[in-house]
């Protein structure tokens, strides 16, 4: 009964408990006083495993991320390499809302054309593959040609099989990049060839924001770009800030750092302007914010193109379909 009743209770600390975690490790209390603090019958057992392994003498950074939901468990591990559990956690909360506030973004914009798109391409699919023959025989039965609307229907299941060809094509090319260092090949060899690509808005808006919140965490630039290089998590971030920070150490400026391909061509001009300016984060956010904006412009264009390509496609598909349908009534009729 008392393992039945365990399995009732989470295995993992939410970001609410970690949450209050790092704000009371944040006002100097330690991490037992903590525990005792924050311990509810919600997160009793996780929290009496830790401290049971604590009194064993294990480190809270070897072990604290058995205890962590995926969605932040990456931050930590990443970060613990070269920062204090509560420096960790307190940038990886950060880090995660951050990363949450785009990827909502993301979805409210793409979800829906993205749906729709595959909505109608399997209706159309379906309707293929069980409705069609049997109108097509219907017809024929008849003796009436099908004739234009047989070479549709090839066009039809040609677009749809490359549709989804193209589906499957696009996931084992994610699956095949999912490793860290292909991810960041395929990223240098796309900026390599578009340097004007949206990936590179993208990214540079992503490790700008990530540098700031560490600069706004009390850390220097050098320290901000040592913690974003161990973010193994954030392949593609972790390579940006390595290379600045290599362009750095050779005596480069940081605007001449950030003209590299890897990087959004005018993050170098807010750069020169911040590094001239007394307000360097100020800059900085207001190129975050323009880059926002124009990530959000490109993603409004896209899901445009998606939205008109769909529509297009089920208004052909329901003249395709009804003219389909009409066809036995005419058959009868001439018959």
């Amino acid at each position: 009964m008392a393992s039945l009743q365990k399995t009732l209770f989470r295995q993992t600390l939410d970001i609410e408990d970690l949450s209050y975690l790092s704000r009371l490790l944040e006002n100097g209390l330690s991490l037992n006083e903590c525990i005792s603090l924050l311990k509810t019958r919600r997160n009793e057992v996780v929290f009496e495993q830790i401290r049971r392994r604590l009194d064993c003498g294990e480190l809270i950074e070897k072990m604290i991320g058995e205890y962590l939901p995926g969605k932040i468990r990456s931050y930590v591990v990443s970060l613990l390499a070269s920062l204090s559990f509560q420096e960790a956690l307190s940038l990886s909360l950060r880090f995660h809302e951050k990363n949450e506030e785009s990827r909502k973004k993301l979805l409210s914009q793409v979800a829906y054309p993205l749906m729709l798109l595959y909505i109608s391409m399997t209706a159309l699919y379906l309707f293929d593959l069980y409705g069609i023959d049997s109108i097509f025989s219907l017809i024929r039965s008849f003796d009436q040609d099908i004739g234009f609307f047989g070479d549709l229907r090839i066009l039809f299941r040609i677009v749809v099989n490359l549709f989804y060809f193209g589906v499957l094509f696009l996931f084992l090319l994610l699956a095949l990049f999912m490793r860290p260092q292909k991810i960041v090949l395929l990223y240098i060899f796309l900026s390599g060839h578009f340097p004007d690509l949206f990936l590179n808005i993208f990214f540079s808006e992503e490790f700008m924001s990530l540098l700031l919140i560490c600069m706004k965490q009390g850390y220097s630039t050098r320290e901000s770009m040592r913690i974003l290089k161990a973010m193994h998590s954030k392949p593609i971030v972790s390579f940006l800030a390595f290379h600045m920070d290599e362009s750095l150490m050779e005596g480069d400026t940081l605007k001449d750092a950030a003209e590299k391909k890897y990087y959004d061509p005018s993050l170098s001009r807010f750069i020169k302007i911040a590094s001239h300016s007394g307000d360097f984060a100020s800059v900085i956010e207001s190129y975050i914010f323009l880059a926002r904006r124009k990530i959000a412009g490109r993603m409004k264009n896209y899901t445009l193109a998606i939205q008109l390509l769909t529509y297009l496609f089920i208004g052909s598909v329901i003249i395709f379909i009804y003219q389909i349908l009409f066809m036995p009534m005419r058959a009868i009729s001439a018959f």
